[in-house]
C-alpha cells in the first residue's frame, strides 16, 4: 500500500549549541526528527515498526524542498547529506525520539510534524 505524506505544520529548526565533554569537543550530527500525526497509544504501538524507508523516500525530499525555499542556508549545509534511520535519534536510552541522522557533523535539528493519507 502506497501512502501519501503531507507536512502538517511548519517545520521547526533548532541549531544546537556547541559544548564539550570532559574537556573535549562533543561531536554532533545533523538530525531530522520524525513526528507522525498519531495518538499516544498509536505511538506506543508503532514505536518499533516505523516505515522509515518510505519516510526517507517521501518525507526527506519534502523537508529538503521546504528548506530550499524557507531556509536556504540550512539547505546548502544539508543538501548533500546521507540520512540514516535511528529509532532513538535524540536519546540513546529509549525509542521516544525517532529520526534520521546525517553522515556529516553539524548542529541542526529539524522537527517535522507530518501525516499520511
Amino acid at each position: 500500500m502506497t501512502r501519501t505524506y503531507y507536512i502538517k505544520d511548519d517545520i521547526e529548526i533548532k541549531v544546537e549549541s556547541y559544548h564539550e565533554r570532559k574537556g573535549e569537543p562533543h561531536r554532533f550530527k545533523n538530525k531530522i526528527y520524525m513526528w507522525p500525526d498519531e495518538t499516544v497509544w498509536e505511538n506506543l504501538e508503532n514505536r518499533r515498526n516505523r516505515p522509515h524507508t518510505e519516510w526517507k523516500k517521501e518525507v526527506i525530499p519534502m523537508v529538503m524542498d521546504w528548506l530550499k525555499t524557507n531556509k536556504p542556508n540550512h539547505y546548502e549545509t544539508l543538501k548533500d547529506s546521507k540520512w540514516g534511520w535511528r529509532q532513538n535519534c535524540g536519546c540513546s536510552m529509549c525509542p521516544c525520539s525517532p529520526g534520521f541522522v546525517s553522515d556529516n557533523e553539524g548542529y541542526i535539528s529539524i522537527h517535522v510534524n507530518f501525516k499520511s493519507k
